[in-house]
């Protein structure tokens, strides 16, 4: 699919997220290597490209870290 399919975004810093967003139908965009001084963490984003409403998925943990943008 295109990126213009794209109709909801939603990013997370947990592998585990990442991998149930992308069983309930969501698309990996990015996963990007962050560091801010010496801290250092994924960021994974996906994006909702189907018909309807995105699937809601209840995050595990704690997604430490600061903010990635």
């Amino acid at each position: 699919m295109g990126i213009e399919q794209t109709k909801t975004l939603i990013s997370t810093r947990s592998e585990e997220n990442a991998n149930r967003l992308l069983r309930a139908g969501w698309t990996l965009l990015l996963v990007a290597d962050r560091y801010e001084g010496e801290h250092q963490w994924l960021l994974y984003q996906l994006a909702w490209q189907r018909e309807g409403e995105p699937v809601e998925i209840t995050f595990t943990g704690v997604e430490p870290g600061p903010d990635a943008f």
